[in-house]
């Protein structure tokens, strides 16, 4: 079963990183929105208090941002998302642990969600946190899925704008249940799935990209001219990645920018303040 850090571990740990000069805390977990349950650590409504705990790191000082990892989206309820709008502290971006948008495929894929809770919740989050980019572990050719079934998953990274799919091609793992099932679907087929759902991904992402021009974001450096014979990378909270049209320092830290448009995969973007 999972085992969870105590929330006077997290903090600590959260606090050194800020420390030693972090600036982007990432939270993960094998099962991240489950934080809690073995702790007993309880809501008033009961449930975990993943939330809390977010509350808590998010308070500590320091010059940070908190993105989060993998998240499964029956954790996106309503208070989580309501704290990621409400703060500059999180990103406004989430990384959904989709798998697929079918629910026949989703329950013997043994998931604890439909496909109606997927829209419902993905929909919501775009609706509460403005601005919100979306990644997502996309698994296609599991054992039985039809073609159809598939539409529903490549429909899904088109109707709930899923920039950045993760997509993985399903592969029988010897011992699994799944490996048992009769009906394999060929590894041709699989691999025209993944690169149909990499292809939509790519124009969602382009529109995402689109959207951004003349707006202006804080950068976290990741790679400055003075590392490499190319210009300084970064990337917004949003997880969008930027390049600068002239060289600036320093690695590790923020730096506001302009953005003036976008090539291929990148938005261009320009410093109009030292911070």
């Amino acid at each position: 079963s999972s085992q969870s850090f105590s929330p006077e571990q997290v903090e600590r740990q959260v606090q050194r990183l800020v420390t030693q000069g972090y600036r982007e805390i990432v939270v993960c977990g094998v099962d991240l929105g489950s934080w809690g349950k073995d702790l007993e650590i309880r809501s008033l409504s009961g449930s975990p208090e993943f939330v809390g705990l977010l509350r808590r790191i998010s308070n500590l000082p320091g010059d940070y941002r908190i993105r989060l990892s993998s998240i499964d989206p029956i954790h996106l309820e309503d208070n989580l998302l309501d704290l990621i709008s409400s703060s500059d502290r999180f990103c406004p971006h989430l990384h959904i642990s989709m798998q697929s948008a079918n629910t026949v495929i989703l329950k013997r894929m043994k998931r604890r969600y439909d496909a109606a809770l997927l829209y419902e919740r993905i929909q919501a989050a775009h609706a509460k946190i403005p601005g919100l980019v979306l990644s997502a572990d996309i698994l296609v050719g599991f054992p039985t899925e039809s073609h159809a079934q598939f539409e529903d998953t490549l429909r899904a990274v088109n109707d709930l704008s899923i920039a950045y799919p993760h997509v993985f091609a399903y592969s029988a793992r010897p011992g699994t249940p799944a490996a048992r099932i009769p009906s394999q679907v060929p590894k041709a087929i699989r691999k025209q799935r993944s690169a149909w759902v990499r292809n939509a991904g790519g124009w969602v992402r382009q529109g995402v990209l689109s959207q951004q021009a003349g707006r202006c974001g804080r950068v976290l450096i990741e790679r400055s001219s003075l590392e490499s014979t190319g210009r300084s990378h970064g990337r917004l909270a949003n997880y969008l990645p930027v390049r600068f049209s002239q060289g600036h320092p320093v690695s590790g830290e923020f730096l506001q920018a302009y953005v003036t448009g976008s090539s291929g995969d990148v938005l261009i973007a320009r410093a109009i303040a030292q911070e």
